[in-house]
C-alpha cells in the first residue's frame, strides 16, 4: 500500500503532482470545489498525458476508481469527511495494486 500525499489548506486548494504506482506513472490534479452546496475535494488522474478520470470525489471509505476499468489497482479514500483544512490530516488516499 502507498499513501498518496495530500495537502490541506487554502494555499493547496489546487495541487498537482505525479507518482509512480507499480508500472504506471500517474499525474494527479486535486482541486477544492467550493461552489457546491457541500464543498468537496476532487481528483483528476492522467497516465502518459491521457486523462483517466475527471472530477472523482474524495468520499470517505470509497474506492474512487472502483467503477472504472483502468488496470492501475485501487485508490481508497479513508478517514473523516473532507474539509478545506483536514485533507491528508484526518483522512488519506491509499493505493494498492
Amino acid at each position: 500500500m502507498i499513501t498518496i500525499p495530500l495537502l490541506a489548506g487554502s494555499e493547496n486548494a489546487h495541487q498537482q503532482f505525479s507518482m509512480q504506482l507499480d508500472n504506471n506513472y500517474i499525474d494527479f490534479v486535486i482541486n477544492y470545489v467550493s461552489y457546491l452546496e457541500q464543498p468537496a475535494w476532487t481528483v483528476d488522474l492522467y497516465r502518459d498525458g491521457t486523462p483517466l478520470i475527471y472530477g472523482a470525489m474524495l468520499e470517505p471509505n470509497a474506492n474512487i476508481i472502483g467503477g472504472y476499468q483502468l488496470g492501475i489497482g485501487s485508490m481508497v479514500f479513508i478517514g473523516e469527511e473532507v474539509t478545506l483544512d483536514n485533507l491528508g490530516i484526518d483522512n488519506s488516499l491509499n493505493w494498492t495494486p
